[in-house]
């Protein structure tokens, strides 16, 4: 089913760095960790350029495909670990989307939409914490993929740094005894960090959203 017909869709991000102003040293480390995300989703081709700083705090990046939304999720959490991250969604068409850099050039309604989910993020919420946040037009994608990510985000609050550890070897060797062994850590570690990590959980996550947002653009 398409949301928008006869015309492309793209996916915008736009992430904030939650309690910013508390970290120490904050522009290098902000600017080294986009560095690595920036250069991995380009060679991957899940961005159309890099992330570009629109305010102290905030970043921004059009997806290449819609698709790809909750695999660049997944690797914002990973990869800016210590740090959290507010993660809005926009999902509509763009303007200029292959100029660079998309702060100054691009536009449209996805990065309207970002903006949108983002305010309600920071709004927060008197009953629990809210981190990441899709608007995409659809009112049905919308509550799947909102109510799904509250769920995510609920279980990760409380992910530490070796569980984070085991999570990102895992994802880059695909096998628990090659993990264990970059780790230098017995299987069974490997296993419980995993486990306590809610790793199988967000694997299946990534994979069902795909499924999702393909079904809806």
């Amino acid at each position: 089913m398409l949301h928008i017909i006869n015309q492309k869709c793209y996916s915008v991000i736009t992430a904030d760095v939650v309690g910013s102003r508390k970290i120490e040293s904050f522009r290098p480390k902000r600017d080294r960790k986009l560095e690595e995300v920036s250069r991995l989703h380009l060679k991957q081709k899940l961005i159309l350029s890099p992330y570009a700083v629109t305010a102290w705090d905030e970043f921004q990046a059009i997806l290449s495909k819609p698709a790809h939304t909750p695999r660049v999720i997944l690797d914002l959490r990973r990869l800016f670990y210590p740090f959290q991250l507010w993660i809005a969604v926009g999902i509509g068409t763009v303007s200029e989307a292959h100029r660079k850099p998309v702060n100054r050039y691009a536009g449209g309604e996805a990065f309207e939409r970002a903006r949108e989910a983002a305010d309600r993020l920071k709004s927060g919420s008197t009953k629990y914490r809210l981190l990441t946040g899709f608007e995409s037009g659809n009112e049905i994608f919308d509550t799947i993929a909102n109510t799904i990510y509250r769920l995510q985000d609920a279980l990760l609050e409380g992910t530490t740094e070796k569980q984070w550890a085991a999570i990102n070897m895992q994802l880059e060797t695909g096998r628990q005894d090659l993990t264990a062994k970059r780790l230098t850590l017995d299987i069974s570690t490997v296993s419980r960090n995993l486990k306590r990590g809610y790793y199988w959980h967000l694997v299946e996550t990534v994979d069902a959203m795909e499924r999702i947002v393909k079904t809806y653009f």
